[in-house]
């Protein structure tokens, strides 16, 4: 999925600008009109015109922010999850009701105004009533200024959420920084991963495919260490990630030049186990320096050896997940 049709929201004001320019537009398109007119009948045709631009205007704005936003509650779980940890979730409902009771506002106050003028006969009335619904319509507009403020820092963050597929097998690499995982992952997939954002912190994914279009995650800074020792968004992040995964890749370097002794990385391994309810398939990487871990798949990311085992071992997993779902006990 991805969020990167959000485009920018602006300041109350700059929407009021936009809206107000575009009135004085259409008023001297009607003003140069050279045809004979009563007076009366063109100003009230000039006012009238420029009221229903700048209601439009600020209408047709706001409607586009609330329809660019997703439907949080129907995005896929991954990505729900994202917003909950990362955004203020009632904040944002409440920001987004607040624009369509703006679009209301504005609406019924066209309306009261453009029957006002219509029933208007005096010429010198016909400014004070369109004066009386900018200084109006500008004041509904700023009542909504710190809504606008916060769905713009909202669509910040939700533009940096990584562009997952979340219909696709999700294959996570886990493992303790330094064994391996992103020389693996570019093995397995054949092709350099490319790097996406992820919200919290520095944190980033690598992210891979390979020819079966199997998704592969890398998580440098999340999956490397105790559960535990998380702070709170880092441990959401990871719950995040356990909507997506349909296996976790395991590795563990023998060689401990990591700098993590192999029991540190059994305990990660057995944290990992206990948090994601998916297959988990060890691997041992570095084996051309050392002897595998037992009962892994022997594998050097550095020289190619094993990697076509760990692919059928993960091709056996998600077929065996793929026939499970489609013949349930």
């Amino acid at each position: 999925m991805n969020f990167q049709g959000l485009g920018k929201i602006e300041t109350y004001e700059q929407y009021l600008d936009m809206a107000f320019k575009d009135s004085m537009k259409v008023a001297e398109s009607i003003r140069s009109d050279t045809k004979s007119q009563d007076r009366i009948v063109k100003s009230r045709r000039v006012e009238s015109a420029r009221v229903m631009t700048v209601a439009k205007s600020l209408i047709s704005n706001l409607d586009g922010i609330i329809k660019r936003f997703p439907s949080i509650d129907h995005l896929p779980p991954f990505y729900n999850e994202l917003v909950h940890c990362t955004i203020d979730y009632e904040l944002l409902k409440k920001s987004l009701g607040a624009l369509n009771w703006a679009k209301k506002q504005l609406q019924n106050l066209l309306d009261q105004t453009i029957i006002e003028l219509r029933r208007n006969k005096r010429l010198h009335h016909f400014n004070v009533v369109r004066t009386s619904f900018s200084g109006r319509a500008s004041s509904v507009m700023k009542q909504i200024k710190k809504n606008l403020e916060f769905l713009e820092g909202a669509r910040k963050i939700m533009k940096s959420y990584p562009a997952l597929k979340t219909s696709v097998p999700t294959i996570v690499i886990a493992g303790m920084p330094n064994v391996g995982k992103s020389t693996l992952l570019a093995a397995i997939t054949g092709a350099k991963p490319h790097v996406a954002s992820y919200p919290f912190t520095t944190q980033k994914l690598n992210l891979g495919y390979d020819a079966e279009e199997n998704q592969y995650i890398d998580t440098p800074g999340l999956l490397d260490r105790p559960i535990a020792k998380r702070n709170p968004i880092e441990r959401q992040a990871i719950l995040a990630l356990k909507h997506v995964a349909n296996l976790v890749v395991f590795i563990i370097d023998p060689t401990e030049s990591c700098g993590y002794p192999i029991g540190d990385q059994e305990k990660l391994l057995a944290d990992i186990k206990k948090q994601f309810a998916v297959p988990v398939i060890i691997v041992s990487n570095k084996t051309d320096l050392s002897k595998p871990y037992p009962e892994s798949i022997a594998a050097s990311a550095k020289t190619g050896k094993g990697i076509d085992a760990v692919r059928a071992a993960i091709t056996s997993a998600l077929a065996r997940q793929h026939t499970s779902a489609q013949n349930p006990a």
